[in-house]
Protein backbone atom coordinates (compact mmCIF):
# COMPACT_ATOMS: atom_id res chain seq x y z
CA UNK A 1 0.00 0.00 0.00
CA UNK A 2 2.80 2.56 0.90
CA UNK A 3 4.64 1.69 -2.57
CA UNK A 4 1.71 2.39 -4.07
CA UNK A 5 0.83 5.51 -2.44
CA UNK A 6 4.38 6.72 -3.64
CA UNK A 7 4.20 5.61 -6.66
CA UNK A 8 0.94 7.82 -7.30
CA UNK A 9 3.07 11.03 -5.61
CA UNK A 10 5.47 10.64 -8.52
CA UNK A 11 2.27 10.14 -10.85
CA UNK A 12 0.90 13.46 -9.66
CA UNK A 13 4.27 15.61 -9.98
CA UNK A 14 5.14 13.82 -13.07
CA UNK A 15 1.73 15.54 -14.26
CA UNK A 16 1.45 18.82 -12.60
CA UNK A 17 5.15 19.25 -13.68
CA UNK A 18 3.96 18.38 -17.39
CA UNK A 19 1.35 20.72 -16.54
CA UNK A 20 3.82 23.62 -15.27
CA UNK A 21 5.90 23.26 -18.61
CA UNK A 22 2.72 23.84 -20.72
CA UNK A 23 1.75 26.78 -19.27
CA UNK A 24 5.02 28.76 -19.39
CA UNK A 25 5.93 27.47 -22.72
CA UNK A 26 2.44 29.04 -23.95
CA UNK A 27 3.30 32.68 -22.04
CA UNK A 28 6.97 32.16 -23.26
CA UNK A 29 5.48 32.37 -26.97
CA UNK A 30 3.45 35.90 -26.56
CA UNK A 31 6.23 37.24 -24.23
CA UNK A 32 9.03 36.56 -27.09
CA UNK A 33 6.76 38.55 -29.74
CA UNK A 34 6.07 41.28 -27.12
CA UNK A 35 9.71 41.87 -26.86
CA UNK A 36 9.94 42.03 -30.46
CA UNK A 37 7.30 44.60 -31.00
CA UNK A 38 8.64 46.66 -28.00
CA UNK A 39 12.03 46.52 -30.24
CA UNK A 40 10.31 47.35 -33.37
CA UNK A 41 8.72 50.45 -31.74
CA UNK A 42 12.20 51.71 -30.33
CA UNK A 43 13.68 51.46 -33.61
CA UNK A 44 11.26 53.42 -35.34
CA UNK A 45 11.24 55.73 -32.67
CA UNK A 46 15.14 56.22 -32.68
CA UNK A 47 14.50 56.38 -36.58
CA UNK A 48 12.75 59.46 -36.32
CA UNK A 49 15.23 61.17 -34.05
CA UNK A 50 18.12 60.01 -36.77
CA UNK A 51 16.19 61.92 -39.03
CA UNK A 52 15.91 65.21 -36.98
CA UNK A 53 19.05 65.30 -36.10
CA UNK A 54 20.13 64.72 -39.99
CA UNK A 55 17.75 68.16 -40.96
CA UNK A 56 19.57 69.72 -37.87
CA UNK A 57 22.86 68.68 -38.97
CA UNK A 58 21.86 70.62 -42.29
CA UNK A 59 20.60 73.07 -40.87
CA UNK A 60 23.62 74.25 -38.86
CA UNK A 61 26.44 72.88 -41.66
CA UNK A 62 24.75 73.75 -45.17
CA UNK A 63 24.86 69.92 -45.82
CA UNK A 64 24.48 66.57 -44.69
CA UNK A 65 27.16 64.36 -43.23
CA UNK A 66 29.20 61.32 -44.65
CA UNK A 67 28.60 57.33 -43.15
CA UNK A 68 31.18 56.12 -40.84
CA UNK A 69 33.91 53.45 -42.64
CA UNK A 70 35.55 52.75 -39.97
CA UNK A 71 33.42 52.17 -36.74
CA UNK A 72 34.63 55.57 -34.81
CA UNK A 73 31.23 57.09 -34.82
CA UNK A 74 32.10 59.62 -36.81
CA UNK A 75 31.35 61.08 -40.32
CA UNK A 76 34.53 60.01 -43.09
CA UNK A 77 36.42 62.96 -45.25
CA UNK A 78 33.20 64.87 -47.13
CA UNK A 79 35.65 64.18 -50.37
CA UNK A 80 34.67 60.68 -50.12
CA UNK A 81 31.16 59.88 -48.92
CA UNK A 82 29.83 58.18 -51.98
CA UNK A 83 28.95 54.67 -49.85
CA UNK A 84 26.93 53.15 -47.34
CA UNK A 85 28.46 52.35 -44.04
CA UNK A 86 27.67 53.07 -40.02
CA UNK A 87 25.34 56.10 -39.03
CA UNK A 88 27.79 58.61 -37.90
CA UNK A 89 26.24 58.50 -34.74
CA UNK A 90 28.82 60.69 -32.56
CA UNK A 91 28.70 63.05 -35.19
CA UNK A 92 24.94 63.44 -35.10
CA UNK A 93 24.54 62.82 -31.06
CA UNK A 94 22.29 60.10 -31.36
CA UNK A 95 21.95 56.32 -30.41
CA UNK A 96 24.53 54.05 -32.07
CA UNK A 97 21.76 50.70 -31.87
CA UNK A 98 18.89 49.62 -32.90
CA UNK A 99 16.41 47.92 -30.57
CA UNK A 100 18.34 44.29 -31.12
CA UNK A 101 21.62 45.99 -30.49
CA UNK A 102 22.86 46.40 -34.25
CA UNK A 103 24.73 49.50 -35.59
CA UNK A 104 22.04 51.50 -38.09
CA UNK A 105 23.25 51.69 -41.41
CA UNK A 106 23.38 55.22 -43.43
CA UNK A 107 23.57 56.05 -47.44
CA UNK A 108 23.80 59.73 -48.90
CA UNK A 109 23.59 61.05 -51.99
CA UNK A 110 27.38 62.46 -51.99
CA UNK A 111 26.42 65.52 -53.74
CA UNK A 112 24.29 66.49 -50.61
CA UNK A 113 27.47 66.13 -48.73
CA UNK A 114 29.25 69.66 -49.50
CA UNK A 115 28.51 73.31 -48.39
CA UNK A 116 26.32 74.68 -50.10
CA UNK A 117 23.70 71.96 -50.55
CA UNK A 118 22.82 71.80 -54.34
CA UNK A 119 18.86 70.45 -55.56
CA UNK A 120 19.51 67.83 -57.79
CA UNK A 121 20.36 64.23 -56.94
CA UNK A 122 23.43 62.33 -58.21
CA UNK A 123 22.93 59.15 -57.18
CA UNK A 124 19.16 58.50 -57.60
CA UNK A 125 18.36 56.20 -54.34
CA UNK A 126 15.55 54.45 -54.63
CA UNK A 127 13.36 52.88 -52.55
CA UNK A 128 10.67 50.51 -53.47
CA UNK A 129 8.41 47.57 -51.46
CA UNK A 130 9.19 44.07 -51.21
CA UNK A 131 6.99 43.53 -54.49
CA UNK A 132 9.48 45.72 -56.18
CA UNK A 133 6.56 49.34 -56.48
CA UNK A 134 8.24 52.12 -56.40
CA UNK A 135 7.77 53.95 -53.12
CA UNK A 136 9.70 57.27 -54.18
CA UNK A 137 10.01 59.38 -57.63
CA UNK A 138 12.55 57.10 -59.98
CA UNK A 139 12.90 59.95 -62.47
CA UNK A 140 16.60 61.09 -63.23
CA UNK A 141 17.10 63.40 -60.21
CA UNK A 142 15.47 61.33 -57.49
CA UNK A 143 14.25 62.59 -54.21
CA UNK A 144 15.83 60.38 -51.99
CA UNK A 145 18.54 61.93 -50.84
CA UNK A 146 19.50 60.15 -47.29
CA UNK A 147 18.97 56.40 -46.15
CA UNK A 148 18.83 54.83 -43.08
CA UNK A 149 18.28 51.29 -42.08
CA UNK A 150 18.03 49.32 -39.13
CA UNK A 151 18.95 45.33 -40.17
CA UNK A 152 16.62 44.04 -37.55
CA UNK A 153 16.52 41.40 -35.63
CA UNK A 154 18.75 39.10 -37.55
CA UNK A 155 21.88 41.72 -38.42
CA UNK A 156 21.32 40.80 -42.25
CA UNK A 157 20.01 43.14 -44.95
CA UNK A 158 16.83 41.84 -46.43
CA UNK A 159 16.06 41.67 -50.20
CA UNK A 160 17.47 45.41 -51.71
CA UNK A 161 18.73 46.44 -48.76
CA UNK A 162 22.34 45.19 -49.66
CA UNK A 163 22.06 48.53 -51.87
CA UNK A 164 25.41 49.64 -52.54
CA UNK A 165 25.95 48.55 -56.50
CA UNK A 166 22.26 49.20 -57.39
CA UNK A 167 20.83 52.01 -55.09
CA UNK A 168 17.65 50.88 -54.12
CA UNK A 169 16.21 49.72 -50.91
CA UNK A 170 13.08 48.23 -49.59
CA UNK A 171 11.14 49.69 -47.12
CA UNK A 172 8.46 46.78 -45.78
CA UNK A 173 5.90 45.40 -43.27
CA UNK A 174 7.96 43.25 -40.44
CA UNK A 175 7.10 39.71 -41.65
CA UNK A 176 9.10 37.54 -38.87
CA UNK A 177 11.86 35.20 -40.53
CA UNK A 178 11.66 36.55 -43.73
CA UNK A 179 11.64 40.79 -43.33
CA UNK A 180 12.69 42.52 -40.24
CA UNK A 181 14.64 45.88 -41.85
CA UNK A 182 13.03 48.93 -40.85
CA UNK A 183 13.96 51.92 -43.11
CA UNK A 184 13.69 55.63 -42.94
CA UNK A 185 14.51 58.14 -46.00
CA UNK A 186 14.89 61.81 -45.89
CA UNK A 187 13.51 63.52 -49.07
CA UNK A 188 15.22 66.46 -51.07
CA UNK A 189 11.71 68.40 -50.15
CA UNK A 190 11.94 68.10 -46.32
CA UNK A 191 15.56 68.82 -46.54
CA UNK A 192 14.91 72.04 -48.59
CA UNK A 193 11.50 73.06 -46.54
CA UNK A 194 13.47 72.82 -43.21
CA UNK A 195 16.41 75.23 -44.40
CA UNK A 196 14.16 77.39 -46.00
CA UNK A 197 12.25 77.69 -42.73
CA UNK A 198 15.04 77.95 -40.63
CA UNK A 199 16.73 80.88 -42.97
CA UNK A 200 19.21 79.06 -44.77
CA UNK A 201 17.96 78.74 -48.10
CA UNK A 202 18.77 79.55 -50.69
Amino acid sequence: MKIFYQGFLLIEMAIVLLIMTLVIGTLLIPLSVQMDQRRLKATQQDLETIKEALLGFAVINGRLPCPDTNNDGIENNPTACDTEGDLPWLTLAVGRQDGWGQAFRYRVDAQYTAFPILVDTVNNLRVRNRQGDQLTNESVNSDVIAIIISLGKDGQANHENGGVTDNIYTQDVYVENSFDDRLIFLSKNILINRLVYSGEWP
